[in-house]
């Protein structure tokens, strides 16, 4: 029996599809900034590329049957991570090697030197403004000074990057249908943000927690940081954000909702929003678009939504609807009567 070879990602954003290697050193060129690309043994040049931007962040589908060699000076002012799910690629950076595999990332940042050396390879790629990467880094504390350097290679098979990976591929799939929601509007910006939190676990993951956290997050200020979430429940929020909301880093947050909630800052986001589609489903009734709803809170995976939909209120969004709509109208009241 014939296997089907996988199918492409992002099939509805293609950049570009060509056998013609000089086409593609023009269009990549114009991606990667300084580019120079040649084959590898004889296998017949093909390659393609799909691209989407979610919010934020940057996603990226190559499929390459032919062996390349491609050295470029990263520009465009944004940090990329390599996500391969076919194939191997030797990243000689800034005269460092790094290898980019399946369970294994590859992390490349503006100005750097780079030849990639690349068996035939299927590949998914995340980048991420340079600049909010740097803030990012500075909210969890994390070191900015050789960021290049101890950021390069990044372990797929860990929680933190299994989890990243998952989501990037999830993302690249449910995407591709047309009228798609999650490439515009909130559903994007919740989905970008989820995105970069995972990113930034996945950097944060060899690094033990910081034994002291800086400015600490008291119950006054945490008091008006839990009603700034409530008046913002439908818009991307992460710890990272919340930490810059109160001016402490991301530990700090922790600790204290820790500490004083008894729950991760997630935890409480997640639980608010779920309150928050929950009121506004019984507030709509009959009008009530479950999906429509549960996105503008930040809920884009509807399976893990109605999970935890039903694990907090003993009952699926769908019979909250059923509920209501079997609830008799109420009686206008005559005159007199």
């Amino acid at each position: 029996m014939t296997i089907a070879p996988p199918a492409d990602y992002l099939t509805r954003f293609t950049v570009l599809h060509t056998h013609d290697l000089d086409e593609s050193r023009q269009v990549m060129g114009a991606l990667w900034g300084k580019h120079e690309v040649e084959i590898i043994g004889r296998v017949p040049f093909e390659t393609t590329v799909n691209h989407v931007e979610i919010g934020q962040a940057g996603l990226t589908f190559v499929r390459c049957p032919t062996p390349l060699r491609v050295r470029c000076t990263l520009g465009g002012g944004r940090c990329t991570v390599f996500l391969p799910e076919e194939g191997r690629s030797l990243h000689r950076i800034n005269a460092e090697s790094a290898v980019a595999a399946p369970g294994s990332a590859v992390i490349l940042v503006p100005g750097q030197d780079v030849q990639m050396d690349s068996e035939a390879v299927r590949l998914l790629a995340l980048d991420f403004p340079a600049a909010r990467v740097e803030q990012a880094l500075m909210a969890r504390r994390l070191p900015r000074a050789g960021f290049e350097q101890w950021a390069r290679r990044r372990d797929l098979t860990s929680p933190a990057g299994a989890a990243l990976l998952s989501l990037t591929r999830w993302a690249a799939r449910e995407a591709d249908p047309p009228g798609a929601p999650l490439t515009g509007g909130t559903t994007a910006e919740h989905l970008d943000q989820t995105l970069f939190s995972l990113f930034l676990d996945s950097l944060a993951e060899p690094f033990p927690p910081a034994d002291a956290p800086g400015p600490l997050l008291g119950r006054m200020r945490l008091g008006d940081l839990d009603g700034w979430i409530h008046a913002n429940l439908q818009q991307p929020l992460s710890v990272d954000a919340l930490a810059m909301r109160v001016g402490v880093s991301s530990r700090a947050v922790q600790l204290a909702f820790r500490h004083y909630h008894q729950c991760t800052p997630m935890a409480f986001v997640r639980r608010a929003r779920l309150n928050g589609v929950r009121q506004e489903l019984l507030a709509r009734g009959d009008a009530a678009t479950v999906t429509e709803i549960a996105m503008k809170f930040g809920f884009f995976h509807m399976g893990h939504f109605s999970g935890a939909y039903r694990r907090a209120f003993g009952e699926p969004p769908s019979e909250t609807v059923r509920r209501l709509r079997r609830r008799p109208a109420p009686v206008a009241s005559r005159p007199g009567g």
